[in-house]
């Protein structure tokens, strides 16, 4: 059951975990308290994620059993890791910002939803200069309906993208999830508006781990609600 805030983040971003995990072959379950990836690790992405401040014992098993290169998002910082052989890569703030409005407003013609391998290509080149990293988004991604690649285009060129999935439910709305921003950093205000106009009627949560930014994000109506961690498995 989701609580609140912090556990709708977490919920969500499991969520999201799940779905690129998946793509990539590994087998994957949720437990009482974490989502785990078994069999295979990508770039960029946990094999478990915890929901729940004081996981229950099965995560030891778990976390043993992870390879090294593996990383563990402890949704809610409150783990020590270090002993079974990991260290702390980052820290973050779990963002939240409840609906704006209570219809689905106009979407502007700037907004696109990648709908095909060869504009999932152009996507990738404009979110990563790193081309290694373009093989984590599978072209099957595109047919998920929980998933919705997403971008700010002008005069042909994409200025801004990001990634939002779908779910769980908060007080009976449906949470959405806002991941893989990209933009100029100085447009960032502009860009995250842009991109959130289509989910104005809906409760949206991320996470965001250069404070420095942080107030664009206030500025747009989210909300600071707890802390996490990121976890390798050395």
């Amino acid at each position: 059951m989701i609580a609140g805030k912090q556990d709708a983040c977490t919920h969500n971003n499991a969520l999201w975990c799940d779905e690129m995990l998946k793509s990539a072959g590994a087998e994957t379950r949720f437990h009482s308290s974490f989502w785990y990836a078994d069999g295979k690790s990508l770039p960029l992405y946990p094999n478990i994620v915890t929901l729940s401040p004081r996981p229950a014992a099965d995560l030891d098993r778990a976390l043993k059993a992870l390879p090294r290169g593996s990383a563990v998002k402890d949704s809610f910082d409150t783990l020590d890791l270090s002993q079974y052989g990991y260290r702390k890569l980052f820290s973050g703030v779990w963002l939240f910002r409840p609906e704006q409005a209570n219809r689905k407003p106009h979407l502007s013609s700037d907004w696109l939803k990648v709908t095909h391998a060869e504009g999932l290509n152009k996507w990738l080149a404009a979110w990563n200069t790193d081309e290694e990293l373009h093989p984590l988004f599978a072209p099957e991604l595109l047919d998920n309906k929980a998933i919705d690649f997403a971008a700010i285009q002008k005069d042909g060129e994409l200025k801004a993208g990001a990634i939002f999935n779908a779910g769980p439910k908060l007080n009976g709305a449906d949470v959405i999830g806002l991941s893989n921003v990209f933009c100029r950093k100085n447009w960032l205000y502009s860009a995250l508006h842009a991109l959130l106009e289509p989910f104005a009627h809906k409760p949206v949560c991320t996470y965001e781990t250069d404070r420095e930014v942080l107030p664009v994000y206030r500025q747009l109506g989210f909300e600071d609600c707890g802390p996490l961690s990121v976890w390798l498995k050395d």
